[in-house]
């Protein structure tokens, strides 16, 4: 059955018929894409993802189906036709920015971080993400220094860093989801390639919007420092991947019509200056 161009409700209706699912309840839905949560006869609680854009459901099936639920939820099954992914849905699925400790929010980070990544020998690239936005920024005066900026420093990190893994590409807060068994594990991999530092930053920017911190100066240096000191990674990478970070998701935001935060984007650069 060829549905690639029907509408959501009917690629519901055919993910409900080839894996038997019912309860589907709606996590997220757009007219491109959708989250739903589900019960499967063959699984029990899955989660069953719906996207137009199926070049990035197979990124994470893929890295989903090599990690094979160590350390991530399991993916179960992949319809490329329909642009359907069908995965573990994690139970209680508490996310760890309800975690009030920082120390442990970091300590959890880092069980994940050092257990997740692949080898691989090629794919679109943390480097091509930038790239992009330096494009786009070429009409945007006021994002193209930092565009600028931001690039040259994933440059640098993927020429003093080797190794090349699939990424997390978004490893933060949200998610990083609890287990019964006291453990976590992640969800929602992006399977961009890069060296395993480049899955550092998305954390740290996450953690200007945790209820427990203050986003200030004072709280974001610790978070830098204990980061440095706990991965292994210098102060002053940390540093500049935070930076490229910042304005990356920030360049993001204003491609769909959102304002840039500039008070996150002076945080950065004031981090930066203090390496």
């Amino acid at each position: 059955m060829d549905i690639a161009g029907v509408d959501m409700r009917e690629k519901i209706d055919h993910a409900i018929s080839k894996w038997e699912l019912d309860q589907v309840d709606v996590v997220y839905e757009h007219l491109e894409k959708g989250v739903f949560s589900a019960e499967s006869k063959k699984f029990g609680p899955v989660i069953l993802k719906i996207d137009r854009r199926r070049q990035q459901l197979e990124a994470e099936y893929k890295m989903l189906e090599r990690l094979s639920g160590h350390y991530s939820c399991k993916a179960y099954d992949f319809d490329a036709e329909a642009g359907l992914l069908l995965e573990e849905r994690i139970i209680p699925g508490t996310i760890l920015r309800r975690e009030a400790s920082l120390k442990k929010r970091i300590q959890v980070f880092l069980q994940i971080f050092q257990e997740i990544h692949i080898s691989v020998d090629s794919g679109v690239t943390y480097l091509d993400w930038l790239e992009q936005i330096c494009k786009y920024c070429t009409s945007h005066q006021a994002a193209e220094e930092m565009a600028s900026r931001a690039h040259s420093f994933c440059v640098e990190m993927f020429g003093k860093y080797p190794d090349r893994v699939l990424l997390h590409g978004d490893l933060h807060h949200d998610n990083l989801l609890l287990r019964t068994d006291g453990s976590y594990a992640m969800i929602d991999p992006k399977g961009v390639v890069g060296p395993a530092v480049m899955d550092l930053p998305r954390f740290i920017l996450n953690e200007l919007d945790t209820a427990h911190a203050c986003p200030d100066r004072q709280h974001m240096e610790e978070v830098i420092l204990l980061l440095s000191e706990q991965s292994g990674y210098p102060e002053s990478d940390v540093r500049k991947l935070f930076y490229m970070e910042t304005v990356l998701a920030n360049v993001w935001c204003m491609e769909d019509g959102e304002e840039m935060n500039w008070q996150e984007l002076d945080l950065a650069d004031i981090l930066l200056r203090q390496e």
